[in-house]
């Protein structure tokens, strides 16, 4: 079965985790906790033994004349301890057998199936039988005049409190109940991000002002914060095509319409080809409607350039050049227009060496010319000049000499299809939003401002 839930995963996770754990533990405990622990009670046991084989050989000693058997001290010692200490004791004679012991039944000493461990001290040995619980053995030599004797004593620990066992079960209680807190923690994060995949979804349906509400500093709060900048970046992006569309639109209908105008009249005329005027006027007309058609490809040439930048964006082919030579090649292009309007250039030009995109740049200054030539009035005056830049960088400014923009003109000159108001010149509005496009794929900055000399826009390149 597919598990779908974040949290239960989680949770999953964590009792594996802890299942690990805890078998890690137990064999930690078992190699390591439990052996130096048993190797302990071995030093502990053999001088306790040593002190219980004295005691038993006072008491033999002490009725030299009496069977082991019918010895009353001894019989009422071996029974205290043996009951003190839940121990079976038995005294051993290698020839007659079992001479006492404390317990009914039959001695019954594990051999196999149980791990052996053996230790031997001053002549007593003592046995570990180890499985699902330990039993001690213990054969200690004993005297009886010149009979070799053994004392044995054998401990099951069978029945006896385990805390190994209580301690394993509280591990696993504790766990039980870390798990259980988990359940909240592990709801809170899938809650988030449920939340954020409920947003994702209606801004994929068309609510482009779909936003997350996720709050915090931790990784899910940033990844929400990283959705609304780029909601809000494709929002802008998809609104500017909305409006970008509806401009172009916009835009291409009125040369359209006097195309379709100049065509209806030509239609008309050529009835009257007759006329010398009828001739005048169809040379008219074909005229305008190759200025319109130069006007729409001017258009859409810039509409192309403009989806270029936004959507096919290459890396830039950095150039060493000297941007004084480049303004002047530049400048050559403009040479007719400035003395049809008479206006004067001022070059205020340092000679510097600089490291850019040749086209970007030419694209940036042809649009500011053009932008300059066309708003410039006649017997007007267009400044360019460089100013300090850091390192390999470019700064200029290129200034004309029109009438000054209020604020909000200003800052919306850069929009596409922009137009000032009252202004009649020809063009599309595209050319200042290109070099701002231009501009800010360099990393660089374009700014517009009124200045005593005129408009000016500065430009600065990293």
């Amino acid at each position: 079965m597919k598990i779908e839930r974040l949290y239960v995963k989680i949770l999953l996770s964590f009792f594996g985790i802890l299942l690990v754990t805890l078998a890690l533990i137990l064999v930690l405990f078992v190699t390591v906790g439990g052996r130096s622990f048993r190797d302990y009670l071995d030093k502990k046991a053999f001088p306790k033994l040593q002190i219980f084989q004295k005691m038993v050989q006072e008491k033999i000693d002490a009725h030299p004349l009496l069977p082991i058997g019918q010895n009353p001290d001894l019989k009422n010692q071996l029974d205290i301890f043996s009951t003190l200490f839940s121990i079976k004791i038995w005294i051993n004679d290698p020839e007659k057998g079992i001479q006492i012991k404390t317990f009914t039944g039959p001695v019954n000493i594990p051999k196999k199936g149980f791990h052996r461990q053996i230790h031997h001290q001053n002549g007593i040995t003592l046995y570990h039988f180890v499985r699902k619980w330990t039993k001690y053995y213990a054969i200690v030599p004993i005297k009886e005049g010149d009979n070799e004797l053994r004392l044995h004593l054998y401990y099951d620990t069978r029945h006896q409190n385990r805390p190994e066992g209580l301690f394993f079960l509280g591990i696993l209680i504790i766990g039980g109940v870390v798990a259980l807190l988990i359940i909240p923690l592990a709801r809170r994060i899938t809650q988030r991000i449920n939340r954020l995949n409920r947003s994702a979804r209606k801004f994929a349906n068309g609510n482009l002002s779909c936003r997350t509400d996720i709050k915090g500093y931790d990784e899910i709060a940033k990844l929400g914060h990283s959705f609304n900048f780029m909601a809000d970046k494709l929002e802008k992006l998809i609104q500017g095509s909305k409006d970008l569309s509806a401009n172009v639109s916009h835009e291409l209908r009125s040369p359209l319409t006097r195309i379709r105008v100049s065509k209806e009249l030509i239609a008309d005329k050529l009835d009257k080809l007759d006329k010398e005027r009828t001739r005048a006027d169809i040379h008219r007309y074909i005229q305008n409607m190759e200025s319109d058609i130069q006007s729409l490809d001017t258009l859409i040439d810039q509409v192309l350039k403009l989806s270029k930048i936004d959507y096919q964006e290459s890396e830039l082919s950095l150039e060493n050049f000297d941007f004084k030579d480049f303004l002047t090649t530049e400048l050559k292009q403009y040479h007719s227009l400035l003395r049809q309007k008479n206006i004067g250039i001022e070059q205020d030009i340092a000679p510097v060496l600089v490291s850019q995109d040749k086209s970007v740049l030419k694209s940036v200054l042809s649009n500011l010319l053009d932008n300059a030539v066309k708003y410039t009035t006649k017997n007007g005056k267009i400044r360019i000049c460089t100013l300090p830049a850091h390192r390999k960088g470019l700064a200029f400014k290129v200034t004309n000499s029109c009438p000054p923009l209020d604020d909000k003109e200003l800052e919306m000159i850069f929009n596409p299809f922009y137009r000032t108001r009252g202004n009649t010149a020809p063009g599309s509005g595209l050319g200042l939003t290109i070099a701002k496009k231009q501009v800010r794929r360099c990393r660089g900055q374009i700014s517009a401002r009124n200045t005593d000399k005129g408009l000016t826009f500065e430009v600065s390149l990293p």
